[in-house]
């Protein structure tokens, strides 16, 4: 049997974030570890999904983004800074995520979402700040000491060729920009979680996004048609249809 839904942006954001929720090594951390949940628009989602809190002007857990047209950055007024959970707690608000650093060890997961991925699964992530940004600071330190790094990402950010344009990138800073300038960081070695992702995690069901694309306020919509037995089936729709009407990040 099979099921056709078309999901928004937001609403993949949502699938997204129950979907690494659900993965058994985010549920082990969430009991006996630590989670750096780095800024980002899914992670919003995921921050509401781990603690319950719901977060109206989603926008405000980043500081770079794409909006109006243009690469810039959230308002600095209202920004919520990124969240360390520890023991399925948030930990306080003024200690700063790059503190939590040094002290992970084996169990412990680093949540980042991306800009880009490609059909081989590989992400990537912008970055406006001359230091790097948060995959700067993080990659390294995470990679080496094999923390997990999560990278959760919808299918409307999927580009031709993450290594291609990373090369085409590589050495040749743009002169010239509508927005900030940007760099391109490819993030190899992280777990990416998109929507076929999240569904195989929650439902043990084969998906595959056949259109994208959409207009008046599902610009950005994956189109996809999931596979499996009737009973699972009937849950993915009655879980999606519930989901269906998220509102837009703001």
């Amino acid at each position: 049997m099979r099921i056709q839904i078309t999901l928004t942006p937001s609403e993949s954001k949502r699938l997204i974030a129950k979907g690494v929720k659900a993965m058994p090594s985010v549920q082990k951390a969430l009991k006996s570890n630590t989670i750096i949940l780095a800024g980002g628009t899914t992670n919003t989602f995921l921050l509401e999904e781990f603690t319950g809190i719901f977060i109206k002007k989603k926008s405000m857990y980043t500081l770079g983004m794409i909006a109006e047209g243009k690469t810039g950055s959230s308002s600095v007024e209202g920004r919520i800074h990124p969240r360390v959970i520890r023991y399925g707690k948030p930990e306080p608000a003024d200690r700063h995520w790059r503190d939590y650093l040094p002290e992970l060890t084996a169990g412990d997961i680093f949540i980042k979402g991306g800009n880009a991925i490609d059909h081989t699964g590989l992400a990537a992530v912008l970055a406006a700040n001359d230091m790097g940004g948060t995959i700067g600071a993080s990659w390294g330190p995470v990679i080496q000491r094999g923390i997990e790094f999560i990278l959760p990402i919808g299918l409307e950010k999927l580009v031709p060729d993450v290594r291609a344009a990373a090369e085409f990138m590589a050495g040749h800073p743009v002169d010239e920009a509508i927005g900030d300038k940007v760099g391109l960081m490819p993030v190899m070695g992280a777990t990416v979680v998109t929507e076929i992702t999240a569904l195989a995690i929650l439902y043990q069901v084969k998906a595959m996004c056949i259109a994208s694309g959409g207009v008046d306020g599902s610009e950005g919509a994956v189109v996809l048609v999931i596979d499996g037995n009737k009973g699972k089936l009937d849950r993915v729709m009655a879980d999606l249809r519930a989901l269906k009407g998220e509102a837009s990040v703001r």
